[in-house]
């Protein structure tokens, strides 16, 4: 008969088994192309996603999260669309190129943005009551929003954090994402509603 550590031990150990193959399972999609995990995906996209809520009181007016993209961000999230739409080679390489000129030209961050008044949640638009800024290395930029019109569930396939009762933008920055990769950057949303910044946290190495 055998003895509790011997059994727990098995269990260890198929435990173990299964993660392996579960893994090696997701590592390539259909087309046989090679991906990273989704679970390396997830961990490079909260790397370098950073949250903040804002209360007057008890009250709460303003929640903001944002993910900067970076070579690591940008190499994670074509690994994670290749596997969701079953990309071949022919079409990862072209949104590989599409990806890289992106990063060379100018930085995006992606924020999901809530606020209970409707009236308030205007970042798009030309007469917004917001001010919206990126500094860097006391450098400081002003961007250009755009709201995203996609499905919340296929936002959340690369976003997992962004919810549908939230906005989600994309804010551009006129400077390369890949000459900034070593330095701090800051993102505030700023206005008579209230203020919030987020701190991303610095590349160490190029991914892409």
């Amino acid at each position: 008969m055998e003895s509790n550590r011997e059994v727990n031990l098995k269990k260890t150990l198929l435990a173990a088994s299964w993660l392996f193959f579960s893994c090696a399972t997701t590592s390539q999609n259909s087309a046989g192309l090679n991906l990273m995990s989704e679970s390396e995906f997830e961990t490079i996209t909260e790397t370098y996603t950073e949250k903040t809520q804002v209360y007057s009181g008890l009250y709460n007016i303003m929640d903001l999260s944002g993910t900067l993209m970076n070579s690591a961000v940008a190499r994670a999230q074509l690994d994670q669309n290749a596997r969701l739409y079953q990309w071949d080679a022919a079409k990862m390489t072209t949104e590989k190129v599409k990806s890289d000129e992106h990063l060379n030209k100018e930085t995006e961050i992606f924020i999901s943005f809530f606020t209970p008044e409707r009236k308030h949640d205007d970042l798009h638009k030309n007469q917004t009551l917001w001010k919206i800024f990126m500094d860097i290395n006391g450098k400081r930029y002003e961007g250009k929003v755009k709201k995203i019109k996609l499905l919340t569930d296929e936002l959340r396939g690369i976003y997992p954090y962004h919810t549908r009762f939230a906005t989600p933008y994309s804010i551009v920055f006129p400077v390369s994402a890949k000459s900034i990769e070593s330095l701090p950057v800051k993102l505030t949303v700023t206005g008579p509603v209230g203020s919030a910044s987020l701190q991303f946290k610095t590349a160490t190495t190029s991914h892409f």
